[in-house]
């Protein structure tokens, strides 16, 4: 829940927002960073506004049933700062699926893993143009931006390495 409230918050901190609003923008501006797009961010938002992080106040002159705008507290941007900082130090180890079948590559078909991997690095160069392209237009993004859409061109390369790597493995097998 650490990424998640570092990204309500940082959301927040940008501009008050509806619950759907936090949603919409995370699986639009974050969804290629993080997988909390499908996540609910209505408990998160009640515990936050439990701890004095977040403050709602009902949205005006809605035809609607009745919506919040949240906006974060003086409180909050403290636990923002300090829930970021320590993200910057986090020292888990990305976990990849990938890693888990191949522990135990002697005991799948061989061809079966061969035509997986090559669809694998079939996403892998469909990501990397849209990367590619989204970097030629970076001007739009400020530069903390470009360097995210950079950071994840190189590890989808090194992913690709990977797959082509594992590919020879099983061939040899």
């Amino acid at each position: 829940m650490q990424i998640q409230k570092v990204i309500i918050l940082g959301i927040l901190k940008k501009s008050p927002c509806h619950g759907y609003e936090i949603k919409k923008i995370t699986k639009e501006q974050l969804g290629l960073f993080t997988a909390l797009e499908n996540k609910s961010f209505y408990y998160p938002l009640k515990v936050m506004e439990k701890k004095g992080f977040i403050a709602k106040k009902k949205a005006k002159g809605q035809q609607r049933p009745i919506r919040y705008v949240y906006s974060i507290t003086d409180r909050g941007e403290k636990e923002f700062f300090r829930l970021a900082l320590d993200t910057l130090m986090s020292q888990k180890r990305p976990l990849i699926d990938i890693d888990i079948p191949l522990y135990f590559l002697p005991y799948l078909d061989k061809k079966e893993v061969s035509a997986r991997l090559r669809l694998r690095k079939r996403f892998l160069e469909k990501v990397k143009q849209w990367l590619a392209q989204n970097l030629d237009l970076s001007k739009e993004f400020p530069l903390h931006q470009r360097m995210l859409l950079k950071h994840h061109l190189n590890l989808l390369n090194a992913e690709e390495k990977f797959v082509d790597d594992i590919m020879d493995v099983v061939k040899s097998y």
